[in-house]
């Protein structure tokens, strides 16, 4: 029957876990902003070209799965609202898309003036365009600056949360999938997007100043101080989860078809696996694991640490996505479900989102001056450079 197949795939999973993580690493990015936290401050601008580089390929993934891409266009030119949420996602996703560009003008704009001061040939002119023609580097303008800075972060906070957010009200609001509709599903999503962001930002914290960076040292007190931020959410996250195992499961609290559901998929059924050990499992051991204090201390373990975390909610976006549409709507038994290795909807697909991140995320990277120290030494070079040139010019010669 046609009601019984599994729409939306793999990149439909992708999709909500881009998103969690796009608002999660902006709200850490946001702790020495908003919330004074400044021992963060040298994640404040590496969280926003990780924001940047996700946020731009948050879209895909629906667009990736759906049947004629080519008419995305419409999803700016007609009136969904209020019917259809896909419009509320393109109104909200373009608002955050043109607030991250803006912080990240105001956060790398006086760092764009000194470097198109002191560099030559095309990198000058290239960040006298990213500097959009300014060169005001005065201690007036850049308190002003910091203003809006803290009132973009804040606000930024508010869209990280309906972002993500309203992507839990849609699984919740969708009654005719009994393991949907629930009213913890927009909790249970913004608590695993805070999750995965902190998650993410201590993985590429730790490559980034570890291999990156100019001086190659990582700030442990940085990354344990994070990984207690993230035990805190994984004790809220976990609890969620035993909730949700409550409302869910014991017929005595759950409708049938929802216990029924639960039994069928989760408890002995095709993801029985991916629920108890990737989902909840892996989250219980980084739990145990960002107790010790040991791995916290550890940039390595720390990371390691993260990763299970960052598994696990991946997990969580497959057993809600996949898991709900495997409950038969018409028929008896179980919808079966094998994901794809290439073509449509297929891991391949997700693949192919991810690795355009990392490559978005990699030229950025190397474009915008995230490492403070080597920013230091680059200014300090290229004035020694130019007091050279100029007395070469005063001496009439050229400068060897």
């Amino acid at each position: 029957m046609g009601l019984e197949q599994v729409y939306w795939t793999l990149p439909i999973v992708a999709y909500p876990y881009i998103s969690g993580l796009i608002a999660g690493s902006f709200i850490v990015g946001s702790l020495s902003k908003v919330f004074g936290q400044k021992q963060y401050e040298p994640l404040t601008k590496l969280s926003l070209l990780v924001t940047f580089a996700f946020i731009l390929f948050a879209p895909v993934g629906p667009l990736a799965d759906a049947r004629q891409p080519s008419r995305w266009w419409e999803l700016f030119t007609r009136p969904h609202l209020p019917w259809a949420p896909m419009g509320l996602f393109t109104m909200i996703w373009t608002a955050y898309l043109l607030l991250v560009l803006a912080e990240m003008y105001l956060a790398f704009r006086v760092d764009f003036c000194r470097l198109a001061a002191v560099e030559t040939g095309w990198r000058a002119g290239l960040y006298r365009v990213l500097a959009l023609g300014s060169t005001d580097t005065s201690e007036r303008r850049q308190s002003k600056e910091h203003k809006w800075q803290v009132g973009l972060a804040g606000t930024g906070i508010f869209l990280a949360f309906a972002f993500h957010g309203y992507i839990g009200f849609i699984f919740g609001a969708i009654k005719a999938r009994p393991l949907w509709h629930n009213a913890l599903m927009m909790p249970m999503f913004i608590t695993s997007a805070i999750l995965s962001g902190i998650a993410l930002m201590i993985v590429v914290y730790t490559l980034t100043f570890r291999y990156f960076s100019r001086e190659r040292q990582v700030d442990v007190s940085l990354t344990n101080g994070l990984m207690k931020i993230m035990t805190w959410v994984m004790l809220v996250d976990l609890f969620l989860d035993i909730v949700d195992v409550l409302n869910s499961a014991p017929t005595a609290y759950a409708d049938a078809a929802t216990g029924q559901g639960f039994a069928q998929v989760f408890l002995h059924g095709p993801l029985a696996g991916a629920y108890w050990f990737g989902q909840v499992g892996l989250l219980v051991l980084a739990l145990i694991l960002a107790f010790l204090p040991q791995i916290r201390r550890s940039a390595l373990l720390a990371s390691l640490t993260s990763l299970l975390v960052l598994v696990s909610v991946f997990f969580m976006r497959y057993n809600v996505v996949i898991g709900g549409q495997l409950q038969a709507k018409a028929s008896q038994g179980l919808v079966l479900y094998t994901p794809a290795l290439f073509g449509r909807g297929s891991v391949q697909v997700v693949f192919g989102m991810f690795m355009l991140i990392l490559f978005v995320f990699l030229v950025v990277m190397n474009v915008f001056p995230w490492d403070d120290q080597a920013l230091r030494q680059r200014l300090a070079l290229g004035n020694r450079l130019r007091v050279r040139e100029q007395a070469a010019k005063a001496a009439g010669r050229q400068v060897p």
